[in-house]
């Protein structure tokens, strides 16, 4: 490619809500196969969080067009308008107030355990920087066997309670 094409080659692909919907189920498929495959762990923690981060940005996206989130996903969650959302269709749905507490503290605590575990430098972390940054915020006391393996798996899980969360909300968005 000529450097002449390069300013309109390298213009911002555009997404709408259901492509980082989408992307946000293939990047989680996408994570569990890293894991597993056990080719690195630092990845999939990195690509586990990135679905996350799209799945907050699809809900994000139907509120607000313009919406930059920056790789924050507390403020992603909170623009999403996902918590609140997640509450209401269960109490539609019949749910009592108990398992309507219940549920939303389960996906608070999925959600904190991704903030804690996911950032989006993580792209750039070796499984060394990765293992240093554990230990620093207390991750690795008391882990019998990999602790990234465990890390990597304790992310992944509750990526996948965020991911199963948002997508039942959305077909049910659609419906």
């Amino acid at each position: 490619m000529s450097l002449s094409k390069w300013p309109q080659a390298r213009r911002h692909m555009q997404f709408t809500a259901d492509e980082y919907l989408r992307a946000g189920v293939e990047r989680m498929r996408q994570a569990r196969a890293i894991h597993n495959s056990g080719e690195g762990y630092a990845l999939a923690m990195y690509c586990g969080g990135l679905a996350v981060e799209c799945l907050l940005r699809a809900f994000r996206w139907k509120e607000d067009r313009s919406f930059e989130g920056r790789h924050d996903l507390l403020d992603l969650l909170k623009g999403s308008g996902l918590l609140g959302t997640s509450e209401d269709q269960l109490r539609r749905r019949g749910f009592s107030e108990v398992e309507v507490q219940a549920q939303a503290t389960a996906f608070r605590a999925a959600v904190s355990e991704v903030v804690l575990l996911w950032h989006n430098n993580l792209r750039f972390a070796s499984e060394g920087s990765l293992r240093a940054h554990l230990r620093r915020i207390g991750r690795l006391q008391g882990v019998k066997g990999d602790a990234l393996k465990k890390n990597a798996r304790d992310l992944l899980d509750a990526a996948q309670t965020v991911i199963n969360r948002g997508v039942a909300l959305w077909n049910l968005r659609k419906k």
